[in-house]
């Protein structure tokens, strides 16, 4: 059995905004969930509603125990809708920054880990409620600035940008079939 380690925000936690509040599609929907049904893998959901990029030290070196203790095959981090959503102006390469900051702290608390990594640049947003042109402008920049950290650190990477996944309302939170179409391409990355 692959153990997998998913650290993300709201799209890796499985956020349903049109339930409002603490929403979440089912484990059946949700790309995580998708996964962990299936016989081969073990996933470990460690993703939160809101979360940006860590900065805190102790923060990270918790995330590094966490890991360790869970001793996965593979380690999924998307973070960064956050951050730009709440940043003005916005921009991917400031975010890409602190991704950057944030990655060479946790690999240096967890060098055997490193090579398990893989940075997915989170998907490219869309106009809706919670978005501007602005945002989703600076928002398909991701894949570039991810795949760069990624080889910089040696790291594996995924394009979420690319995916042409729909999202809701909102221009932000992965539908039930983008969660669906998500979990594919996780998998397709999994030998």
């Amino acid at each position: 059995m692959k153990k997998i380690y998913a650290f993300g925000d709201s799209n890796t936690y499985g956020f349903d905004p049109r339930m409002g509040g603490m929403g979440r599609y089912p484990k059946d929907i949700r790309w995580t969930g998708v996964i962990d049904l299936m016989p081969e893998y073990e996933v470990n959901n460690q993703g939160y509603n809101g979360l940006s990029i860590p900065c805190a030290d102790s923060t990270i070196a918790s995330l590094g125990r966490s890991i360790k203790e869970w001793s996965p095959d593979l380690i999924f981090i998307m973070l960064g809708s956050n951050d730009l959503l709440n940043m003005s102006p916005a921009s991917c390469e400031k975010v890409g920054a602190s991704m950057r900051q944030f990655l060479s702290a946790l690999c240096g608390y967890i060098p055997e880990y490193v090579q398990n990594m893989v940075l997915v640049a989170p998907p490219k947003m869309s106009l809706g409620d919670w978005t501007d042109p602005e945002i989703v402008s600076e928002s398909q920049k991701f894949g570039t600035v991810y795949e760069a950290i990624a080889s910089e650190l040696g790291l594996g990477f995924l394009n979420a940008c690319e995916w042409e996944l729909p999202l809701c309302y909102d221009g932000v939170h992965l539908t039930e079939e983008a969660h669906l179409s998500f979990a594919k391409q996780v998998i397709c990355y999994t030998p």
